[in-house]
């Protein structure tokens, strides 16, 4: 017998399904959605400070923007933003805003701020309905509208000034989602505006252990935490024994791979991952297929604006007309609150599937290391990590790389975090390391073969105190535990302001 809830959520699932094919996918749809779009912003615009400053009212088209309009970073829109939270009005965009989205990387700078407009919070929820179209789509026996959810964000907002409230945009998200989501979804909106940590996981646990959990999302350290809290809860030895049929495992902010074996290791089966490429400034990269092979492919949200500039040669700005696939770009995006040209300093790499224009997440600009020219991506780096882990069969949680020197040459050192009382044999440890990375990066063997790079070096670190450092930071909301650091100094600064008690194991 049909109730009218099964009516609804049947018309729901076949919605969720069919709305992403109705996406703009190919490369050509895509050029033309373009041209809309800075036809739509620019209107949008108009009064505003930042349309007189950048003489929008000359710019008459998608090319013209392109060539014509520069792309800034983030210090300067900083000004503009610096107005709308003073309260001045029709500065970066007409319409009203009551929040800002705070940055929260892994430089240790104060956090940025991003004003959303209305204009802007409907992007982020329409992009979030691009997602759950396209899972529904990759996992057909998963109804999103039944389905238990697991979703981990920050709070709502962490302060207010001077009429807006200031937080995260995981957190801000959680207070506009629709009713026919939000009650499956887990924790609640009162749980998430917890402010202690301890309490709010204990309350997340003993509102989520009860319920068919298919899918988790959020950032994988924090979720990892909250997998262990509901073993240590239980008293069950895998996660699989609470919430049998979870499958899906939705991330954002880092890459995967460094995290898969571990989260898999705990639930007691393989997931299937899928990555979302979203930041503070915007929802760029909306899932193409499931991570696999080491692997990410994403389809570009087509409701913002693009432009990119070459990695390598002439840096000139260039349209979506003018990319070549295989070719790494800095990745410049606009977007509803007047952002209208901003600089990501992500680098991407497009290709065609099918008919579809879908890019890879390659880094981003100023990571990796280049001590001797050697140019090792981020890439690399984890590759050369996760191989090591799998063939010295110790159980590392988490790596630093920095530079350091060694009988007078320019060396790579690895801080390794491992569990207390780990077996660990740091000299072979370090030739293996140096060995993979010479397999991996061409670069790097050439230095090791001329003696410009001395042999990579390892120190090992209790993980117990990275945990320590990630519980001190995790009301950030998307605090992500850095990995690479550019000098010696930087690292040693590090060190001593988050893990100066931390030593090192022998």
């Amino acid at each position: 017998m049909f109730t009218v809830n099964t009516v609804v959520h049947s018309l729901g699932r076949k919605y969720l399904q069919t709305y992403g094919n109705r996406m703009t996918t190919s490369h050509q749809d895509l050029l033309e959605k373009q041209e809309k779009n800075f036809t739509n912003f620019k209107r949008a615009m108009i009064g505003t400070r930042l349309y007189k400053d950048l003489r929008l009212s000359y710019i008459n088209s998608y090319e013209e923007f392109v060539n014509h309009v520069p792309a800034f970073e983030y210090d300067e829109y900083a000004p503009y933003i610096d107005m709308i939270a003073a309260g001045h009005k029709d500065i970066l965009f007409k319409d009203k805003a009551d929040y800002f989205g705070l940055t929260s990387g892994t430089s240790g700078k104060d956090s940025k701020r991003v004003p959303y407009n209305e204009r802007m919070i409907r992007m982020f929820i329409k992009s979030q309905k691009r997602i759950a179209s396209k899972i529904s789509t990759l996992e057909p026996e998963i109804n999103l509208l039944q389905a238990g959810r697991l979703t981990f964000g920050s709070d709502p907002y962490l302060y207010t000034h001077n009429g807006f409230k200031f937080g995260y945009i995981s957190g801000i998200l959680s207070t506009r989602m629709p009713k026919v989501l939000a009650k499956n979804t887990f924790p609640s909106r009162e749980v998430l505006a917890i402010s202690n940590w301890d309490k709010k996981i204990e309350m997340l646990v003993n509102e989520s252990i009860q319920q068919d959990i298919q899918v988790v999302s959020g950032i994988p350290t924090y979720l990892i935490s909250i997998f262990e809290a509901v073993l240590e809860k239980t008293g069950k030895q895998y996660i699989n024994e609470i919430w049998p049929h979870l499958q899906v495992f939705i991330y954002a902010a880092t890459p995967i791979k460094q995290y898969q074996e571990r989260i898999n290791r705990l639930v007691g089966h393989d997931l299937n991952y899928y990555g979302v490429y979203a930041s503070t400034e915007a929802a760029i990269g909306l899932p193409y297929e499931r991570f696999q092979n080491g692997r990410q492919r994403y389809f570009l949200n087509p409701d913002l604006l693009y432009s990119f500039t070459p990695v390598n040669g002439k840096k000139q700005n260039l349209g979506l007309h003018q990319i070549e696939m295989g070719v790494p770009y800095f990745l410049n995006v606009g977007t509803p609150n007047g952002m209208i040209h901003y600089c990501m300093k992500d680098v991407v790499s497009f290709d065609l599937v099918d008919g579809d224009l879908v890019f890879e997440f390659v880094g981003r600009k100023s990571t990796g290391m280049n001590l001797a020219a050697e140019k090792v991506s981020d890439d690399d780096i984890l590759n050369c990590y996760l191989n090591t882990k799998n063939v010295s069969n110790v159980d590392f949680r988490h790596y630093f790389l920095s530079p350091s020197t060694e009988n007078g040459k320019t060396t790579y050192l690895w801080t390794l975090f491992v569990p207390e009382n780990s077996k660990v044999d740091t000299e072979n440890l370090a030739n293996t390391l140096d060995q993979e990375m010479q397999r991996l990066n061409l670069d790097y063997r050439d230095c090791r073969e001329v003696g410009v790079l001395g042999p990579a070096q390892v120190q090992i670190m209790n993980a117990e105190y990275l945990q320590t450092y990630f519980e001190n930071n995790r009301s950030r909301g998307q605090f992500k535990l850095k990995t690479t650091f550019e000098t010696a100094e930087e690292y040693l600064n590090f060190i001593r302001q988050n893990l100066e008690q931390a030593g090192t194991l022998q």
